[in-house]
């Protein structure tokens, strides 16, 4: 064997031994991970049947033969939860609540109750059926896929929709100055209650034999009519005392007040969240990912939601996540639109500079992975893939163009309007395992 040959042999094996060492792939040999988020919700919404045990079966089997290594599995229905639980309204659309906050964006009136009866209907009668995440994680299970959970932290209201949980504390929910004026559907993790809510549900789900649990930024109830006014919200009563507490200051009645300090506040009640749930989910072996918005701060603008009219934000403090090894993945760019670097959206977010003319994603790559590496996995988020092929190519591309770990595909409903779209996720798993595209 020549000289050469024996040292890149040599080098090989000592890259293989470090691999095994850190229990990492060698970089030489690591596939970004495809990862398919399934909306329950939707699937029953394009069917005109109850979703059954088999329909599940043959999607889960119909994502592995085309790629799928885990799946995310929507728990959550604008602030029901679908699934044998005490910790929600039984599944119905509420007729008198659809009508007292009907606004313009959901269409016509009539249409509109017709359209969520039906809808719910048909999925009472799936949930009398069986337990969709447990008939997911079985499937899943069965076809070698990881299953996690998807549970929306953000997204707890909506015409027709009611939260039990809200419903018994509507303190929970993130308010204005005057401390009566809340942004209706959006929890507030300040509160212990709130946590705790959240930490339940996620324990009933890993019950069901759950791989982990993944936090996601999904907000419907940002499409609501609100407020235009900036940080109009963020003064639940936990937060305005901690403040006076550290600062020795009222930000309910404060002419002035430092405000990033109180961003700061309100984003360490949500790194407690995670706190929480990762201990509960790491005591059983399981996974917290978390979905972050990138940039400084984690905020919500409304009306429309990819506006700058931004009316409440926290602190991202996501060095805590990766330090405190609190998130074994964190899903970067969570119901952003990283792909739009020119959309008005992010002129509310003027800490993220990009240098020389890079993408949202370089600077991402940037930003991140340094500090990230060998801890805490990075994943971007595909959006919404109006373009099918268009949108699958183009993030497969930045994944590996920026050595991402992998990509979370929004979402399994896509490749099942018609029978040849299943190969498009099919192409954009075998995509990923291509040369990366140069720079």
């Amino acid at each position: 064997m020549q000289p050469m040959i024996l040292c890149a042999l040599a080098a090989l094996i000592a890259v293989s031994a470090r691999s095994a060492q850190s229990g990492e792939p060698p970089a030489s040999l690591a596939v970004p991970e495809l990862i398919v988020d399934v909306d329950v919700n939707d699937e029953v919404y394009q069917r005109p049947q109850p979703l059954t045990e088999d329909d599940i079966k043959t999607l889960v089997a119909q994502l592995k033969q085309n790629g799928c290594r885990t799946l995310l599995v929507r728990c959550g229905f604008l602030g029901l939860l679908p699934y044998h639980t005490q910790l929600s309204h039984p599944l119905q659309f509420d007729v008198e609540h659809a009508k007292a906050n009907h606004q313009p964006f959901v269409g016509e009136l009539q249409a509109y109750l017709a359209h969520g009866t039906s809808w719910c209907g048909r999925y009472a009668e799936s949930l009398r059926r069986m337990n969709p995440p447990a008939v997911f994680i079985r499937e899943g299970h069965a076809q070698g896929i990881k299953v996690l959970v998807w549970l929306d932290i953000f997204d707890d209201g909506y015409p027709g929709f009611r939260s039990k949980f809200l419903e018994e504390h509507p303190q929970c929910q993130w308010v204005g100055r005057d401390g009566k004026t809340y942004f209706q559907g959006l929890m507030d993790y300040s509160w212990p209650e709130a946590r705790a809510f959240r930490v339940a549900q996620a324990k009933e789900l890993l019950d069901l034999g759950a791989d982990g649990v993944h936090c996601s930024m999904s907000s419907h109830c940002r499409h609501m009519t609100n407020t235009h006014e900036a940080d109009y919200y963020g003064y639940s009563q936990p937060i305005v005392d901690a403040f006076r507490q550290k600062y020795g200051v009222d930000i309910r009645t404060a002419a002035e007040f430092d405000k990033a300090a109180w961003h700061d506040l309100k984003g360490e009640a949500m790194v407690q969240l995670y706190r929480e749930l990762a201990s509960l989910c790491h005591s059983r072996g399981k996974e917290l990912w978390v979905g972050l918005q990138i940039g400084k701060y984690s905020q919500f603008a409304v009306d429309p939601h990819f506006s700058t009219n931004v009316v409440a934000r926290y602190t991202n403090h996501w060095k805590t996540l990766v330090d405190e090894r609190i998130a074994d993945a964190i899903c970067v760019g969570d119901y952003e639109i990283m792909s739009q670097p020119n959309a008005e959206y992010w002129a509310a977010k003027p800490d993220i500079v990009r240098q020389n003319g890079e993408d949202l994603f370089s600077w991402a790559a940037r930003e991140y992975q340094p500090y990230c590496r060998n801890k805490t996995r990075l994943y971007l988020f595909s959006e919404w893939l109006s373009d099918l092929p268009g949108n699958t190519r183009f993030f497969a591309d930045m994944v590996r163009k920026y050595s991402f770990d992998g990509v979370d595909v929004h979402e399994a409903a896509n490749f099942e309007t018609k029978p040849e779209d299943m190969a498009v996720l099919k192409a954009m798993s075998e995509r990923l395992k291509d040369k990366p595209p140069a720079p």
